[in-house]
C-alpha cells in the first residue's frame, strides 16, 4: 500500500501563533487599562510601571492594529486558496492509488 502525502494549508498553520499573539497583546492591553482606571489602590500602582505596559502605552494601539491587518491578510489567503490545497489533496490520493 503506497503512503499518501497529506496537504496542508500553510495559512492555517500561521493563523494559530498570529492569532495567539493578538490574543495576548488584547489581554496586557486590558489589564493596562484596568489598571490606569484604578490607580488609586496601592497594589496595582506598583505594578503599573512595569516595562510591558510602559511600551503597551506607547505602542500598543499600533500593535493591536498590525496583528489585526496580519490575521486579515492570513485569513483571506486561507479562504482563497482553500481550494487549491484541497484539490492537491485529491490529487495526491489519486497518484498514490495507481502505484
Amino acid at each position: 500500500m503506497a503512503s499518501t502525502k497529506k496537504w496542508k494549508n500553510p495559512f492555517y498553520t500561521l493563523l494559530i501563533p498570529a492569532g495567539a499573539a493578538f490574543c495576548l497583546t488584547g489581554i496586557a492591553f486590558g489589564m493596562m487599562a484596568f489598571q490606569q482606571v484604578n490607580a488609586g489602590r496601592d497594589a496595582i500602582a506598583q505594578t503599573a510601571s512595569h516595562p510591558l505596559f510602559t511600551w503597551l502605552q506607547a505602542h500598543g494601539t499600533t500593535a493591536m492594529l498590525v496583528e489585526l491587518a496580519i490575521l486579515a491578510v492570513l485569513t483571506v489567503g486561507a479562504i482563497a486558496t482553500d481550494e487549491w490545497w484541497m484539490d492537491e489533496a485529491a490529487e495526491g490520493a489519486v497518484v498514490g492509488e495507481d502505484e
